[in-house]
């Protein structure tokens, strides 16, 4: 039985390989995708720089290009199971790869972290035999780090999330994914698979789920760069776009192309809300990519 038990734990670890690598490359693609993505207010795209002066597509290429390798690593470490603190040095030294590539500007340190603790938590579903979903991703994610990461994540008091937590008592990255990406769970999924099902358009079900974000979620990149006030301006700027039905009203380029003047002028970029995009589109081809591996 002995012999029995350690074979299939090898034909595990075996397929672990190849899922890992399968992981990196929806993790990837899911931030190709959200930086490929036209058209979002504020935000990097193809054509544009949005309020930023500091980088552009081709940073942003360069930056996931030096992220190879992350994914896979995070998946395999989540499956085995290691300590807290091992995934969080590979994510610091991919971090150092990001911004050695980028001439130290940050890019990708969200997407790091958020979608980094995702893949691992896709370890852990992969290693339980669970079904890859959102919910059962969510879950391991809280049951497995929810504790280190409130508790024993050193934060950084000059961070600008940290900053705007501490001014305004809002929660960033860290309390977003400790919780299980509520928010995306309930919100963000749901939104872009009733809209990719009434338009059949990836990219205008990916527009929807961001300015769905940015009209719910307490972005601390709005916050830092605009106050409080800005925030609700914005906040109120989406949630009108999607009472008037979003991308599926005929003007919705227009209104889109008015937003973005709006954050562009007042160099406001929702950064937190193309990170959680990022993870909502991993998540999507998690479940239709991968579910049918085990």
């Amino acid at each position: 039985m002995h012999s029995n038990n350690s074979v299939l734990a090898t034909a595990k670890n075996t397929t672990i390989h190849r899922l890992a690598a399968q992981v990196e490359q929806l993790a990837l693609s899911a931030l190709h995708d959200e930086v490929s993505l036209e058209l979002k207010p504020g935000l990097v795209c193809p054509s544009s720089v949005g309020s930023h002066s500091d980088m552009d597509y081709a940073l942003f290429q360069k930056s996931i290009r030096a992220m190879q390798g992350y994914y896979a690593q995070i998946c395999q470490l989540g499956f085995a199971q290691r300590p807290f603190s091992h995934l969080q040095q590979s994510g610091l030294h991919y971090e150092q790869q990001m911004l050695k590539a980028t001439a130290q500007i940050n890019t990708h340190k969200g997407a790091i972290f958020n979608l980094g603790f995702a893949c691992a938590a896709v370890g852990q579903c992969i290693k339980k035999d669970l079904s890859l979903n959102s919910a059962q991703i969510c879950q391991q994610l809280i049951q497995n780090w929810q504790s280190d990461l409130r508790y024993s994540l050193a934060r950084n008091p000059l961070s600008h999330g940290q900053q705007m937590r501490k001014k305004y008592g809002i929660a960033g990255a860290i309390e977003l994914v400790a919780d299980g990406f509520q928010i995306i769970q309930h919100q963000a999924l749901p939104c872009y698979q009733s809209t990719l099902l009434a338009t059949g358009n990836h990219q205008l079900a990916a527009l929807q789920t961001l300015v769905l974000l940015i009209s719910q979620l307490s972005d601390t990149n709005i916050v830092w760069r605009g106050g409080m006030s800005a925030l609700f301006i914005v906040q109120e700027m989406a949630q009108n776009f999607l009472n008037q039905g979003g991308v599926l009203q005929l003007n919705w380029q227009t209104q889109l192309h008015q937003m973005n003047q709006y954050f562009t002028e007042h160099r406001l970029s929702p950064g937190g809300s193309a990170d959680l995009l990022g993870v909502t589109l991993f998540f999507y081809k998690v479940e239709h990519e991968l579910c049918h591996h085990l």
